[in-house]
């Protein structure tokens, strides 16, 4: 554990994690809600591909709790910051040299003390890189997934691993798609849509992907 993520954890925690550190904007996490309440009689998990120190995670498992709906949630971060080529390829793009190391104060213990502290211990919190997690740590039934790993590639990879699980009625969200940002985010959901002739659509500035809920309807969609 890092000298930084000690002292969050140990020392800062009480005062700097008080309410949960929930990292989407406003108007995203409105989306993400919205999504979770659509697709409450969707078999499946909840995944979170990329969730930092938890605390969209814990927040979003107490409202479905308290909204009456037992989920099983998981969690996918490195929880030590951006994989080095990863956000190497994305700087080649455009991405700002300073915001390599944003996520390098996170820890898989800090993640662990936020979710608890936030009356969520019950969040499944699985460590790794998605592009080289091994699949079967993924939920075999996917009803909704928020994908925030800012880069390209890791956006890509994660959509692509998502979709085979997801359940008919399911959406996935991937954070971070305005056309002005400095994320490539937006790059990675773009390949995964053309990739399967999808269209793209964007709610509140994420990309959104749909499974059609029943057999010989229109087809799958990404809105």
């Amino acid at each position: 554990m890092s000298l930084t993520s000690f002292l969050k954890r140990r020392l800062l925690g009480r005062v700097l994690y008080r309410h949960p550190p929930i990292g989407l904007q406003p108007e995203r996490l409105h989306a993400w809600l919205s999504t979770l309440d659509r697709t409450r009689d969707v078999p499946g998990a909840v995944v979170e591909v990329g969730c930092s120190v938890g605390g969209t995670a814990a927040w979003s498992l107490r409202f479905l709790e308290n909204t009456g709906t037992t989920r099983r949630y998981v969690c996918v971060d490195t929880f030590d910051g951006f994989v080095p080529e990863q956000f190497d390829a994305d700087e080649a793009l455009g991405t700002a040299a300073d915001k390599r190391a944003m996520f390098d104060g996170n820890s898989l213990a800090l993640a662990t003390w936020v979710v608890r502290h936030h009356g969520a211990p019950d969040v499944e919190l699985v460590q790794g890189d998605i592009i080289t997690l091994d699949p079967a740590r993924l939920p075999s039934r996917i009803a909704a997934a928020l994908v925030d790993v800012d880069l390209a590639e890791p956006v890509r990879v994660a959509l692509e691993r998502l979709w085979p699980r997801l359940q008919p009625g399911g959406e996935i969200l991937v954070d971070d798609c305005p056309e002005d940002t400095d994320w490539r985010a937006r790059h990675g959901y773009r390949a995964f849509v053309q990739a399967h002739d999808l269209p793209e659509h964007y709610v509140n500035g994420m990309g959104l992907v749909t499974r059609r809920r029943r057999e010989g309807t229109s087809e799958d969609t990404a809105g």
